[in-house]
């Protein structure tokens, strides 16, 4: 297999995930960057900016840019935490309020992308992308 082809196919198929969950979000003003700082904030609790940023794997500046929207639509507050220096970001009551409604719709999303892959496969992908997330986080090139 060429590896080319096979990152390039892993690339495209994340950024038309991303483009799906946008479509599915869109009437709520939301987008799939910002929906995963609010599914994380729910699964993990409040947290840092930096802790999100690591979590999620994603620059600083663009966690920092999500959450100023998110803050502008009333969906999360940054309180001081122990470290002054350092903010910790909350879920409002408004995001609590609308997350399973948010989450249904990308349920629906994730089911219908993924209804030609039996569970057994689902597992075997699932392992596969560990790996290859593994492998790429040890990896110092």
């Amino acid at each position: 297999m060429d590896a080319n082809k096979l990152m390039h196919l892993l690339y495209q198929t994340t950024r038309a995930i991303s483009q799906g969950v946008n479509q599915c979000l869109a009437e709520y003003g939301l987008y799939s960057s910002e929906w995963s700082i609010i599914m994380t904030l729910k699964e993990i609790g409040p947290t840092s900016q930096i802790a999100l940023a690591n979590y999620l794997n994603i620059e600083p500046a663009a966690i920092s840019k999500s959450v100023v929207k998110l803050e502008e639509k009333q969906l999360v507050e940054r309180k001081s935490g122990n470290d002054k220096r350092e903010k910790n970001v909350f879920l409002t009551d408004k995001a609590l309020s609308r997350y399973a409604l948010w989450e249904s719709v990308i349920q629906k999303h994730r089911q219908a992308i993924l209804k030609d892959l039996p569970e057994e496969k689902q597992h075997e992908l699932y392992a596969m992308l560990q790996s290859i997330y593994s492998n790429s986080q040890t990896y110092k090139g």
